[in-house]
């Protein structure tokens, strides 16, 4: 299994459209950071946690953009033709797709590797600041939830027809862009832009720091709906292999 990783991660690695993607993110998130991050949000320094969770929120969906790429990417033709070819072998058909998952994964983590590595250049060498570890969190409350949930819908809309990961994409521009609100903002960049005009100022001049439960529970609701889904998903693959 080791081997059918190491291929199908540099099958899309390599993959024109992904090296493409990549550095269509790059570019958006640094114009982010230049011209939404470094004025802060919510009346917020521009290196607070609140402005770096805009700022992630804001780069987002490019990135799971990217994810329903290579999602289609296993769903179109050519590989429905391959498929039929591998479920005549001895490979665990489960296995296989949790493997296709784990490619996937790490084509998003490069991607956010990268966002987050922009943001941490950017506030040292404009604000010379140096404090990076507060940042995993307000970031990793957008990414996981947001990725597993995209992952497992993908992977569903991908097994019925590849189009319908191309309308997943057009969805994601709609609520990415839209400014949408509430705690079930997808991307949560209502939660960080504007949540903290509603708190208290503290000794240093802006909101502290929290996390509603409103917010949170938006947040486990979209990530154990896409273990869900993304798990009925890999679990077809088995299902399908009998039959045929």
């Amino acid at each position: 299994m080791n081997k059918i990783f190491m291929y199908e991660l540099r099958r899309l690695i390599w993959n024109k459209f992904f090296i493409g993607l990549l550095i269509i993110n790059s570019i958006y998130a640094w114009y982010v950071l230049t011209s939404e991050t470094i004025a802060g949000v919510a009346y917020t320094a521009p290196f607070s946690l609140w402005s770096f969770g805009a700022y992630f929120s804001l780069s987002l969906p490019l990135s799971i953009m990217t994810v329903l790429f290579l999602l289609s990417v296993y769903s179109s033709k050519k590989e429905k033709q391959v498929e039929i070819l591998t479920t005549a072998t001895p490979v665990n058909k489960v296995h296989y797709a949790l493997v296709k998952s784990a490619a996937v994964t790490v084509c998003f983590l490069i991607i956010c590797a990268v966002i987050f590595g922009l943001g941490i250049y950017f506030y040292r060498s404009v604000f010379g600041y140096q404090e990076i570890l507060s940042f995993f969190l307000p970031s990793g409350m957008i990414v996981l939830p947001c990725f597993v949930f995209s992952m497992g819908i993908g992977f569903l809309a991908g097994r019925v027809h590849q189009w319908l990961l191309y309308g997943l994409m057009a969805i994601v521009l709609v609520v990415g862009f839209a400014g949408l609100g509430g705690n079930f903002d997808f991307f949560g960049h209502w939660y960080f832009s504007s949540y903290p005009i509603s708190l208290p100022v503290g000794g240093d001049g802006e909101p502290a720091f929290m996390v509603s439960f409103g917010f949170l529970l938006a947040r486990l609701i979209y990530l154990v709906t896409g273990s869900l889904l993304l798990t009925i998903g890999i679990c077809s693959q088995q299902k399908k292999a009998k039959k045929a």
